[in-house]
C-alpha cells in the first residue's frame, strides 16, 4: 500500500514485528546475548535506578503484552482497517522515571502509524532508544517516519507529553494550539482493612516497591481502618529487605529520616520505608503516607476528590470504586491508559 509515494507496511505486518520484539524483549530479560543491546551495566550506568533487576522485569512485562494475540485484541474494540494510515505528525515528550515507561505512547503511534517525533527522557535514553532502533531494523518503512530529538522537537502537529506539574504547566502554554494529551504526576494508593491475607500484603510491597517506587502506578499512600495494626505489613516488606542496599535508595531513606528526626515527626521505621500519617496521596521516595478512616464512603469520597491525582487504587474490597488486586500496578494491559485518556482513541480521532 502506498501513502503519497511511501510504501507503508500495513497493520497486520505492525502487529507481527511488535510481536518478533515481544520475543526478543523475553529473550533479553533472560540474560541472552542480543546484538545491539547495549547491556544491563551501561543502561545501569547512565541511570542508576535503572538496575538490572528492574530492566529485566520492565523487558518481561512488555514481552508478555507484545504477543499477537494481545495486541489484535486491543485493537479490535477500535475497527482500525489493516490499510488504516494516518498522515499527522505526532510529538512525544516521554518521561524517565521507570524503565521504558514511555513505551505504550510509541506502540500506540506505531500502531496507528503516524510520523513521530520523539524527545527521550535523558534517565531513559538509552533502553528507549534501543527499542526504537529495534522497530526501525525490523520496519525499513518507519526509518524516516520516527525522529529523535536531543533537544526541543519539530514539525508536529499533535502533542503527547508527560512531566512533572511544573512541565505540565509550561506544556499547556507552549502546546497550547495543538491537540493534546498532557500528564502530570500522579501516585497510587491501596486500601486496607485489616483481613489481607500475607500473600496480599507481599503483594502489596510490590506495588509499593518494585522500580523504587518512583512509578505514578506504585502505591505511595495507605488508607487503613483506625487502630490498624502495621506488624503484619513490615514482615511482608522484608521481601525487598535488600532494597536499602541500592545506594540511591539508600540515600533517599537517609536524607528523609533526617527530616523527621530533625523536626520530630511522629513515624513508624519499618527499615527500608518511613511511614508518616499525612492526607498526602503523593511522597517521596522512602516514605509511605497513611490514614485512618471509619467507613469505605469516607474513603470513597477523599478518592472522588483527588481522582486527577490518582493513577491506581487498589484494594479487595469491592465497595472501593475502581480498584484493583494487590500486586498488579506494574502489571498493566494494553488497555490501561496513563491518567484513563485513551491514547489511541485519540490518534484515531484525529484528521
Amino acid at each position: 500500500m502506498e501513502s503519497d509515494g511511501i510504501l507503508i507496511m500495513s497493520l497486520s505486518k505492525r502487529i507481527r514485528i511488535l510481536a518478533e520484539t515481544g520475543i526478543i524483549l523475553e529473550s533479553v530479560s533472560q540474560g541472552n546475548d542480543i546484538e545491539n543491546f547495549p547491556g544491563f551495566s551501561k543502561i545501569e550506568a547512565h541511570n542508576p535506578w535503572f538496575t538490572t533487576k528492574n530492566v529485566q522485569y520492565a523487558l518481561h512485562e512488555w514481552s508478555l503484552l507484545l504477543t499477537v494475540d494481545n495486541l489484535t485484541n486491543w485493537i479490535s474494540d477500535y475497527k482500525i482497517n489493516d490499510d488504516y494510515t494516518n498522515k499527522k505528525k505526532l510529538g512525544i515528550i516521554m518521561a524517565g522515571n521507570i524503565p521504558l515507561v514511555g513505551m505504550h505512547d510509541f506502540i500506540c503511534a506505531y500502531i496507528v502509524g503516524v510520523d513521530m517525533r520523539i524527545k527521550l527522557s535523558s534517565k531513559d535514553s538509552v533502553l528507549m532508544k534501543w527499542y526504537i532502533e529495534l522497530i526501525k531494523e525490523k520496519d525499513p518503512d518507519f526509518l524516516t517516519k520516527i525522529q529523535v530529538f536531543e533537544n526541543n522537537i519539530s514539525d508536529f502537529n499533535v502533542v503527547i507529553a508527560t512531566g512533572s506539574n511544573n512541565s505540565n504547566r509550561y506544556f499547556n502554554e507552549y502546546f497550547k494550539k495543538y491537540p493534546k494529551i498532557l500528564r502530570h504526576n500522579r501516585s497510587s494508593i491501596a486500601v486496607l482493612d485489616g483481613n489481607e491475607s500475607n500473600k496480599d500484603l507481599e503483594n502489596l510491597a510490590d506495588d509499593i516497591f518494585m522500580y523504587f517506587g518512583l512509578g505514578c502506578r506504585n502505591v505511595s499512600h495507605l488508607f487503613v481502618p483506625e487502630g490498624y495494626k502495621f506488624d503484619n505489613l513490615a514482615k511482608a516488606f522484608e521481601k525487598y529487605a535488600d532494597i536499602i542496599n541500592n545506594n540511591k535508595y539508600a540515600n533517599n531513606f537517609n536524607y528523609q529520616y533526617t527530616l523527621i528526626a530533625m523536626n520530630r515527626v511522629l513515624h513508624i521505621n519499618m527499615n527500608i520505608a518511613l511511614l508518616i500519617k499525612s492526607p498526602s496521596i503523593h511522597s517521596p521516595v522512602s516514605i509511605i503516607n497513611y490514614q485512618n478512616y471509619k467507613d469505605k464512603s469516607e474513603v470513597n469520597n477523599i478518592i472522588s476528590t483527588n481522582k486527577s491525582n490518582i493513577q491506581c487504587i487498589v484494594s479487595n474490597d469491592s465497595e472501593i470504586l475502581n480498584s484493583i488486586n494487590f500486586g498488579t500496578t506494574q502489571k498493566p494491559s494494553l488497555s490501561d491508559y496513563a491518567d484513563n485518556v485513551d491514547t489511541l482513541k485519540f490518534l484515531l480521532n484525529l484528521h
